[in-house]
């Protein structure tokens, strides 16, 4: 038997919402990431939340769904 891997997929999406006033120029970055096996959800407000989490995931990758690695 092969041996089992930890594997989990996101859908990550970036949009910079646009500021009419004072500037009349794109505002910061929003981030929204869905883990596609639990279809949970989170939003972030900068690119460094966004960042940490996904650090913080890979650090710590309890609950992430175990396949075979040939799969």
């Amino acid at each position: 038997m092969s041996p089992l891997i930890q594997y989990s997929s996101f859908l990550i999406r970036m949009w910079r919402p646009w500021r009419q006033e004072p500037e009349n120029r794109p505002g910061e970055w929003c981030c929204e990431v869905e883990h596609i096996q639990s279809k949970a959800g989170w939003t972030f407000t900068t690119i460094e939340e966004l960042l940490a989490f996904l650090q913080n995931q890979a650090d710590h990758p309890q609950g992430l769904a175990q396949t075979d690695e040939d799969l």
